[in-house]
């Protein structure tokens, strides 16, 4: 009896090791089992919107956001990411979910090279498969844009300066599935006689959630509300006044979403939203 009682604390104990807990062998009285502590991993952390690469600093713009494709595919969306990277580097690599189809570049000489999958470009990116790497020249404010066909999820990828010398960063990675959970954006680029602004809009609302001021190195493109990176910084409708030409105010306007000309006609308003964008070629206003 005494065998079969030892055989059978053993048997629990095993069990209850196998289970992943603590066993603490007790006496006539009985086993008593404590429950270890199990550590469950919890998400990846999200890849960063910046990151450094010795003296050059990466960081994203804008994006990823669903944009209409460029030409040959024109009527299809695509998802565009548009990265900013000071320091003045010649030329740039990025590495981006397969199907990038269109690659910004400054230089009329020489315009952006996008590799195969798996292939790389002087072994960045070389053996990823699933990811295409691009080379291009940043315009003169440092942007450079990416386009893959498709709606496409964020995704963990790398920019650099050289194969050698890279960092982690957000990017473009597979199409996104039916059921996704994930805030998309549109993007729309407003022309006012050569000065461009984009909206990017959340896709779900239609709300703007930035206006960025393009460059234009032609044109001396300007604002009264510009901020850091061109970032147009809207003011409230209820702040835009009339007043007749011999100065006579009518007050402070309610207005729908529409454009105003301003400004000599040097600017353009456009209300949306309830906020005030205005933008053009110096003087503006």
């Amino acid at each position: 009896m005494r065998n079969r009682k030892a055989f059978f604390s053993a048997a629990i104990t095993v069990a209850v090791l196998i289970a992943g807990a603590v066993v603490t062998a007790g006496g006539p009285q009985g086993t008593s089992v404590s429950a270890a502590a199990i550590s469950v991993p919890g998400p990846p952390p999200p890849p960063p919107t910046s990151c450094n690469v010795g003296d050059f600093q990466f960081s994203v713009s804008s994006g990823p956001s669903f944009v209409n494709c460029p030409v040959p595919i024109l009527g299809d969306q695509c998802t565009q990411i548009v990265y900013h990277v000071s320091g003045s580097p010649e030329v740039v690599l990025a590495l981006e979910g397969e199907g990038v189809v269109f690659v910004s570049s400054s230089s009329p000489t020489s315009p952006a090279t996008i590799a195969d999958p798996c292939d790389g470009i002087n072994n960045f990116g070389r053996g990823s498969c699933h990811e295409q790497a691009v080379e291009t020249s940043p315009d003169d404010s440092g942007d450079f844009s990416i386009t893959l066909a498709g709606l496409r999820e964020p995704a963990a990828t790398s920019v650099a300066i050289d194969p050698d010398h890279a960092c982690r960063i957000l990017g473009i990675g597979l199409e996104a599935g039916p059921n996704t959970n994930q805030t998309t954006q549109r993007t729309e680029t407003i022309n006012f006689k050569g000065c461009m602004v984009e909206f990017t809009r959340d896709a779900a609302t239609g709300e703007v959630v930035r206006a960025r001021l393009l460059p234009n190195k032609d044109l001396q493109c300007t604002g009264p509300s510009l901020t850091e990176g061109g970032i147009i910084n809207p003011r409230p409708v209820g702040e835009l006044q009339l007043t007749l030409p011999d100065g006579t105010s009518l007050g402070n306007g309610t207005f729908g979403d529409g454009y105003i000309s301003s400004g000599n006609s040097s600017c353009t308003t456009r209300v949306i939203g309830g906020r005030v964008y205005t933008w053009g070629t110096a003087p503006c206003p």
